[in-house]
């Protein structure tokens, strides 16, 4: 129960922070989202340059439109994912990533997901799931990816 307690005060703490330093929740979820697609398609995407960056800008216009669809609550709590994790020193304490999401490597966005995923804090495990699934569906929904996991469509 303590480290749920203190789990909810880091996630108040840094989200009323970067509210008061005036965070762009637009921009704040698109830097972030750009650095975390790579990491969870790893794999998935083309190696190929121009290819893979089409596949990762499509992919983050299927991941908006699906947290377009989401419920308001469920919108405003990823904005205060996207808040804490855009905010440089929150970047490093809560996801271990040293450099800017636009200089981060597939490796070690990879294992900031990989940390969270496991971590002791159910709060953070929660994220992982919600930022997995957020990228996730959208990109398996497309009919052109089914292919990759063994899905001949529709009966």
């Amino acid at each position: 129960m303590k480290t749920g307690l203190g789990g909810a005060a880091l996630l108040a703490l840094g989200t009323t922070a970067s509210l008061l330093i005036g965070r762009d929740p637009v921009s704040d979820r698109e830097v972030v989202l750009r650095a975390v697609i790579p990491a969870i398609l790893d794999g998935a995407l083309p190696d190929a340059e121009p290819q893979r960056s089409a596949a990762v800008s499509a992919a983050l216009n299927d991941t908006l439109v699906a947290l377009n669809g989401l419920a308001p609550e469920t919108q405003r709590e990823l904005a205060q994912l996207f808040a804490l994790l855009a905010f440089a020193p929150l970047r490093r304490v809560l996801a271990g990533v040293p450099v800017d999401w636009s200089k981060a490597s597939v490796a070690e966005v990879s294992e900031f997901l990989r940390s969270w995923r496991s971590h002791r804090l159910g709060l953070l495990q929660g994220a992982y799931h919600g930022l997995h699934e957020l990228v996730i569906g959208p990109w398996y929904a497309q009919p052109a990816h089914w292919d990759a996991i063994g899905y001949s469509g529709p009966p």
